[in-house]
């Protein structure tokens, strides 16, 4: 394999830096539902698709557990790399390490200024023989620090303190000499040619309001639409555009995902513009344009991140372009550590959602799910039946339903979702469940069953109209009697008839009374133990969150459940099923920026404990 940093610089491909101003219209816009045009699971707004070959980042520099690394390359090829010295105890300035263009062999530098002081997040940028150090002293004042290149050991000029009460200060030398000055999450300020001062006022720089005129924010999505990031602002400039960077930990995959995101502007004040997940789980850092005249992100993270590939050490990460030209990490590589990051979609032909696979009583596995990514309007479509015996190919039978026999008129615009295919051994049939979301009137859940003892059908209403009002029905037996499962939580059995409810219906809560997950719930038994699992949004919804799979066990069907977990980061809605072998699966479809994938089936492994649920690591 080549070594990582040539590799990393081989992979990066960036068209003209004019192409981030344009915005590329989302293709095949849903009429139905308005909330689905600027969703996550576009691709416009996602990170990258991987590619079939992508290879995890490599660190290249672990010489010392360093945190807020900040990456250089002089004209010559030399590499450097700064940041806080952590472990040691030493009020130690700032050191520098440097390596040849290979990245293969580090030197250590050593204190090169500061020397007795404890300097935080220091940063470096190299122009020609200038050699610009920014950091915070010791006091909380942020300074800039100017040497040579050709003589680093021969001593900085230090400005005075420009600017108080500060952390993460970095600088940004502009094409014609101009130095800036930022710090926090996004203040800037341009500074005087000998650095004494600041020559502006400080200003913040965030995402142009006028962008949110027609899209207002709404519920957990305003806050990070103010603001960039909230640490390590960091500029750079892109041909005309002016790139601010700034990290950001938001809570997503329920762990301390702390995410480097981008915004363009014309100039270092802006206006900006919407701010953008650029590279996941990458820490504070920087970016820089190497002498081949790719980019590349410093990948820096802290150990807290327990999604990281490694942990403070430095690795570079290639970027790349979107079709609408805002930069993102390239589709070499891979940035997160889950198994979920290095899986595939298994079906391609088609969008799916909410994607639902059973084995059924001949051995062959089964699978439905909400299709034409969005769910299938009336009268269109309906739900088609895929079937594998290797759970690796999968062909599509014929649809099994196609709007007939619900016994309701609709009145408005209506989705099919979420289908869900159950084979019961006490019944020796299939059943059919599935919602449908009527606009402005809300969800309702239908029960088929098969007349004919097979998966293929044909299918009819165990009723004479819908079963209930609400979505994501998710049909579960135990010894105890057949369920029906649905909404946040509820659950109501089954009478012998399969045509009504049996006694109460009731919710399944965690012990602190919460759902399991808002939507999307399933439940499988192992042993003597009931595993339910639900879809929630961690982090920034419909923003840069993710939407993963969550669970409680409990000794009882009806609860409590232990408090709800992350299982299947990016699993979201989907289903848990056993192999022929004992192998447990769970089903995705990739609902969010960082999913591997779209709105298409795939796979994930799944291991299951006595009380637990997890995604082993990647392997390579």
């Amino acid at each position: 394999m080549k070594h990582f940093l040539a590799a990393a610089l081989a992979a990066t491909s960036l068209i003209p830096a004019q192409a981030l101003a344009q915005q590329a219209a989302p293709a095949n816009r849903p009429p139905a539902d308005d909330i689905f045009i600027d969703h996550p699971s576009q691709d416009r707004n996602a990170t990258v698709m991987p590619a079939a070959d992508a290879m995890p980042v490599k660190s290249f520099f672990a010489a010392h557990a360093i945190t807020d690394a900040s990456v250089a390359q002089a004209a010559d090829g030399r590499w450097f790399v700064t940041g806080t010295v952590i472990r040691d105890g030493r009020r130690d300035g700032i050191q520098l390490w440097s390596s040849s263009d290979d990245g293969k062999n580090w030197t250590a530098l050593g204190v090169v200024h500061g020397a007795g002081h404890r300097y935080v997040a220091p940063d470096i940028q190299i122009r020609g023989d200038l050699v610009q150090l920014a950091f915070a002293d010791d006091n909380g004042c942020a300074h800039i620090a100017r040497g040579s290149l050709a003589n680093l050991k021969g001593g900085f000029t230090e400005s005075p303190c420009l600017v108080s009460d500060v952390a993460d200060v970095s600088s940004f030398i502009d094409t014609d000499g101009t130095s800036y000055l930022l710090w926090n999450g996004g203040m800037i300020a341009k500074v005087a040619a000998d650095v004494s001062k600041l020559a502006d006022a400080p200003r913040f720089l965030k995402p142009d309001p006028a962008l949110f005129k027609v899209d207002p924010p709404a519920g957990k999505d305003w806050p990070v639409r103010l603001r960039v990031g909230k640490a390590g602002a960091s500029m750079f400039k892109d041909g005309d555009q002016y790139v601010i960077t700034a990290s950001e930990v938001t809570g997503r995959m329920r762990t301390a995902t702390d995410d480097l995101y981008m915004a363009t502007g014309p100039s270092p004040y802006g206006p900006f513009s919407k701010r953008m997940l650029a590279v996941p789980h990458a820490g504070q850092g920087n970016v820089v344009r190497t002498r081949a005249g790719g980019l590349v992100a410093s990948y820096n993270p802290r150990c807290e991140d327990d999604f990281a590939m490694f942990c403070e050490q430095v690795g570079l990460v290639p970027l790349e372009r979107a079709e609408d030209g805002r930069i993102r990490q390239a589709a070499s590589v891979l940035t997160e550590n889950s198994a979920v990051a290095d899986r595939r979609p298994l079906v391609t032909t088609e969008m799916m959602r909410d994607p639902s696979v059973m084995m059924g009583g001949d051995g062959a596995y089964y699978l439905v799910g909400t299709q034409k990514g969005f769910g299938f309007q009336y009268p269109e479509g309906g739900v088609t039946l895929y079937r594998s015996t290797d759970l690796k190919s999968w062909s599509p039978s014929k649809m099994i339903f196609d709007w007939k026999g619900l016994g309701y008129e609709f009145k408005n615009v209506a989705e099919l979702w979420a289908p869900e295919i159950h084979w019961s051994a006490r019944d020796k049939t299939y059943y059919l469940a599935f919602s449908v979301m009527e606009r402005g009137v809300g969800g309702k859940s239908w029960l088929f069953k098969s007349t004919s003892g097979n998966a293929i059908g044909p299918y009819v209403n165990t009723r004479s109209s819908y079963f209930f009002e609400g979505i994501d029905a998710f049909p579960f037996e135990d010894e105890s009697g057949f369920y029906l499962l649905w909404g946040g939580g509820k659950i109501g059995k089954l009478g012998a008839t399969r045509e009504g409810f049996e006694g109460p219906v009731r919710k399944l809560v965690d012990t602190d009374g919460e759902n399991v997950g808002y939507e999307g719930n399933g439940l499988i038994k192992v042993g003597d133990t009931y595993f339910l699992t639900g879809a929630e949004w961690n982090g920034p919804l419909r923003t840069d969150g993710t939407y993963d799979m969550m669970y409680g066990t409990s000794k009882s069907l009806f609860g409590p459940y232990t408090k709800r977990r992350l299982a299947v980061p990016h699993g979201g809605h989907g289903t848990a099923f056993r192999d022929a072998t004992g192998q447990y699966w769970y089903t995705m479809f990739g609902n969010d920026t960082t999913a591997p994938w779209r709105r298409h089936f795939g796979l994930v492994p799944i291991l299951i404990g006595e009380d637990s649920i997890r995604v082993p690591p990647i392997e390579r």
